[in-house]
């Protein structure tokens, strides 16, 4: 029987984006020594070399969730996807994309976080690189609230992913082409 998670990494492929597995949420089917060392459960790459890991086909995935049935799903972002992602968290992340952006986000693919975020992905020109950049909440009494643009040598969890608090990613925007182009 396949997984829901299995069939989205399917799908993921077919849209040529970079995926990979990741942990899973609550750690079960890993390793005891990822277990012990794992400091982020439902979000560490699994694979080694994972920014340059291509798009997957499905003998590759197959593979993964045969070794990690409970993994949750990647995607490489930056010059290798051609995408790049807005993270939104808590009240902060929120106000300060309308802000930024006057309130004029273009449509694209959104997902929620079980954790109250948001994910916008955006795709961008082969010839740019993005870093990492973050704005978090100057109040020392915020707690993980922030907005935070996600290039080059990062990547996010996809829905239909199990965060660590048992939640799960969802879309709101669900991908197709169309809306990354």
């Amino acid at each position: 029987m396949k997984t829901d998670i299995l069939l989205a990494a399917y799908q993921y492929a077919a849209l040529s984006l970079n995926i990979i597995p990741v942990c899973s949420g609550d750690h079960s089917g890993m390793t005891p020594n990822h277990r012990a060392t794992c400091r982020s459960p439902g979000k560490q790459p699994l694979i080694t070399n994972w920014p340059n890991n291509g798009v997957p086909d499905k003998q590759q995935i197959d593979d993964w969730f045969r070794r990690w049935p409970t993994s949750n799903i990647g995607l490489v972002l930056g010059s290798p996807s051609g995408i790049v992602a807005i993270d939104i968290d808590g009240p902060f992340g929120h106000k300060e994309l309308l802000h930024i952006s006057n309130g004029d986000i273009p449509e694209t693919w959104q997902f929620s976080t079980p954790g109250g975020g948001m994910h916008y992905l955006f795709s961008t020109p082969s010839n740019q690189i993005y870093k990492r950049f973050s704005i978090s909440d100057p109040d020392p009494n915020s707690r993980h609230s922030e907005l935070a643009f996600l290039g080059e040598g990062t990547y996010t969890v996809l829905p239909p992913s199990k965060h660590a608090n048992g939640g799960i990613y969802t879309w709101i925007k669900a991908p197709n082409q169309s809306l990354l182009n």
